[in-house]
């Protein structure tokens, strides 16, 4: 496994800097050559077995985009300058620094590496099952290997797709001295077609995933088919960038999609290891630093979508005192109890802004910061029901829509009353939205933040996307640049709307 990483890593590089085949003519006398490692079964088989642990470790990594587009979002708050939050969540909102030398450079540049990284790897084994190569006895686990391979090129293409501004499309196919950039809509589409490939070799298939390819439940291959439609469906509608986009998007393919979506939650068993260990391989520092005390709060516009009441910023004199009952709500919907727990005092500096305060933390989760062990919620059966009921509604089919909705978590979770048949369409989607905000909260990276933008509801200057990392403008020699600001809001790369 060295050895592959080895050749993972000079071939990420190689698709980074688009350099000549000679970067791979690097003599090792210690290990099989290259052709011989993507030739073993075994070894190959091992790598597929780690693809979606890899991409879900890097997209949950505290060295990564994830809480910055929690705080951007204004889902939650944080005034620590770590991982870059104080910055993107800056009021009024300031130009993203891009910067190779900027203190929270990694943001952006860990996960954009960890995402081609885990490309590259997905394409190996593709590559290799094209060429012959059988896996198990007698070929037995072959068809299984080529769906998770798929499955794993279309999730790293796709959140390349939905976090940057631009990337390499890079598939098993792709000769890699000629690649050039390409718009995210290309990412997103190579995305799909790879997730959609991933669902159909499975759907055709009957095999049953090892338990450590992905913990927590056993998976079959129907199982592995309605979780790649499920993914290919968030790619589908969270890559729009503004409300026009989003009415664009292709709500006949979605609603087909989740129809044939997870009816299961997709959220894999923390290995019990603290997430930022060397020795961890399933943990989620994105969901330890959002709820860990003294880190990351709720935003007060999402306690206030709970109770209207309570106001969707805090008192500008900072005071608890000078907020509606000292700032703990009350709400007709039993989650504010049973996710969300009051705080009496704010630990986050006075001087980097009063909007940063907040009296509520996420607490649902909490069971997974004792020993890291319990499942880590990223795709819930919830967030496909309402991916299904949008869908539904912008087909024009209302009362089915109605149907997804009352049988949902809305009623069962959040005690709730159901949504009457006489709704508008408004109506229907402000249940919707509102049943994302809540049920949704603090599951899959950027869910926030996808829903704010393709809604024109991200404060203004809130960068859309972000750029390729300055670091590797660097190496690609192409001139620094960047998103963000309100003077660049131009509803296209930067928010010029807001809530």
């Amino acid at each position: 496994m060295r050895i592959y990483k080895f050749i993972t890593i000079v071939l990420s590089v190689f698709i980074m800097v688009s350099c000549s085949p000679d970067v791979l003519d690097v003599d090792n006398f210690n290990a099989p050559s290259a052709k011989d490692a993507l030739s073993n079964p075994d070894d190959l088989q091992g790598v597929t077995s780690s693809l979606v642990a890899n991409w879900f470790k890097n997209i949950h990594a505290y060295n990564g985009v994830g809480l910055g587009i929690w705080v951007m979002s204004d889902a939650g708050t944080c005034s620590w300058g770590n991982a870059a939050m104080k910055d993107l969540s800056a009021e009024p909102r300031i130009a993203f620094n891009n910067e190779p030398g900027y203190s929270y450079s990694s943001t952006t540049r860990e996960t954009w590496l960890a995402m081609y990284a885990t490309l590259s790897q997905a394409n190996d084994v593709i590559r290799a099952v094209k060429s012959g190569i059988e896996f198990g006895e007698e070929g037995a686990d072959t068809k299984m290997v080529e769906a998770v391979a798929y499955l794993g090129q279309g999730l790293a293409q796709g959140y390349l797709g939905l976090f940057f501004d631009q990337g390499y499309v890079v598939n098993d196919e792709s000769d890699l001295a000629k690649l050039e950039l390409e718009s995210y809509t290309a990412l997103v589409a190579a995305s799909v077609a790879s997730l959609e490939m991933a669902a159909s070799i499975a759907a055709a298939n009957n095999f049953t995933l090892p338990a450590n390819w992905i913990p927590g439940r056993t998976y079959s291959s129907a199982d592995v088919a309605k979780l790649a439609n499920t993914f290919a469906a968030r790619m589908l509608v969270y890559s729009s960038r503004n409300a026009t986009q989003n009415t664009a998007v292709d709500w006949a393919k979605v609603l087909s999609l989740t129809n044939a979506g997870i009816d299961f939650d997709f959220a894999p068993l923390g290995d019990g290891n603290a997430p930022w260990a060397a020795a961890s391989v399933w943990g989620s520092e994105y969901h330890t630093y959002a709820v860990y005390g003294g880190w990351g709060q709720v935003d007060m516009r999402v306690i206030h979508m709970m109770d209207p009441n309570m106001p969707d910023r805090w008192a500008t004199s900072g005071l608890f005192a000078d907020m509606p009952n000292s700032g703990r709500a009350t709400s007709n919907d039993a989650r504010l109890l049973s996710d969300f727990g009051y705080l009496s005092s704010c630990p986050f500096r006075a001087d980097r802004g009063y909007y940063h305060y907040s009296s509520y933390r996420f607490k649902r989760y909490d069971a997974y910061l004792v020993n890291f062990d319990t499942p880590i919620a990223d795709m819930l059966k919830a967030e496909n029901d309402m991916l299904k009921a949008e869908a539904m509604v912008r087909t024009n089919n209302l009362a089915g829509a109605i149907v997804v909705i009352n049988a949902s978590t809305r009623v069962t979770r959040g005690q709730l009353a159901p949504i009457l048949t006489s709704a508008t369409a408004d109506q229907i989607l402000n249940a919707i939205f509102y049943e994302r905000s809540i049920e949704l909260f603090l599951t899959g990276v950027g869910l926030e933040f996808f829903d704010m933008r393709r809604r024109d509801m991200l404060q203004t200057g809130t960068l859309l996307h972000f750029p390729i990392p300055g670091q590797q403008l660097e190496v690609l020699q192409i001139p620094q640049y960047s998103f963000g600001g309100v003077s660049n809001a131009d509803g296209l790369n930067t928010s010029n709307g807001g809530w």
